[in-house]
């Protein structure tokens, strides 16, 4: 009776030991469950509509690249126009050398790869955006750290701004004026400074554009390169082997 007796304490003893340490174990893990970190916010600063500056300076920039007028080329390379091109991948084809003299006093962004709209579930933001980064470093050397988002759908999304963070973007540009169709429009009534223009290479993109500067200058304000307010803050490494000449700006 007595050996019965020690053998029920003895097992007491080990359930009891055993349950203290499920305890304690699931505790433990309890914690650290609760102390892992939410998903992080993205470290892209939410879009900019228009640079906050002081500088009596505004922005042309222009998107997709579809068509490649000669003529607004000689224009922008006669009044050394910085100008700004988001492009879209498939439009560009074999256009390097134009859209490099094109941005000659600017640069080359980025404007997604198909064009779709990023508010679509069914968009693939790695390839609209990510696959974009890899094809112009590897195919033209060149390096966008800007993007626009096609018809500026979901720019402010956390998805966006995710899968912009992952591959190399750094700002996500709107435009608080557009030019187009031998109209400009506003989004507060005027021109100020900073202001970014939205255009779009088109057949009469040089009527549109002598339109832009018109109205920059009558706004008392100078055309100026969006990369020196947006400069790019970190280097990618396959930037070293381009010629400097080539390179974005950095700081």
């Amino acid at each position: 009776m007595r050996r019965v007796l020690l053998a029920l304490v003895a097992s007491a003893l080990i359930l009891s030991a055993a349950s203290g340490a499920l305890v304690t174990s699931s505790a433990t893990e309890n914690d650290l469950v609760t102390t892992v970190p939410s998903r992080q916010i993205p470290k892209i600063p939410k879009s900019v509509y228009r640079i906050k500056t002081k500088d009596k300076v505004a922005f042309i920039t222009i998107d997709d690249g579809v068509y490649k007028p000669e003529n607004a080329l000689a224009y922008v390379t006669a009044n050394r126009l910085p100008i700004t091109a988001f492009l879209s991948s498939w439009t560009i084809k074999d256009s390097k050398e134009y859209f490099n003299e094109f941005a000659r006093w600017g640069s080359i962004q980025n404007h997604s790869a198909t064009h779709a709209s990023f508010g679509k579930k069914s968009t693939d933001l790695d390839h609209e955006i990510c696959y974009v980064q890899k094809r112009f470093g590897k195919k033209y050397d060149w390096y966008p750290w800007m993007l626009r988002p096609p018809y500026g759908a979901a720019q402010d999304s956390r998805a966006v701004r995710r899968m912009g963070e992952k591959c190399g973007i750094e700002q996500i540009v709107m435009w608080d004026a557009s030019v187009g169709y031998g109209k400009i429009s506003y989004a507060n009534s005027k021109l100020r400074p900073g202001s970014i223009v939205l255009m779009h290479f088109s057949p009469k993109l040089k009527r549109d554009l002598k339109l832009a500067v018109k109205k920059i200058r009558a706004a008392g304000l100078t055309p100026a390169n969006l990369a020196d307010y947006l400069p790019r803050e970190s280097i990618v490494p396959e930037m070293l082997t381009v010629p400097v000449a080539l390179r974005p700006p950095a700081r």
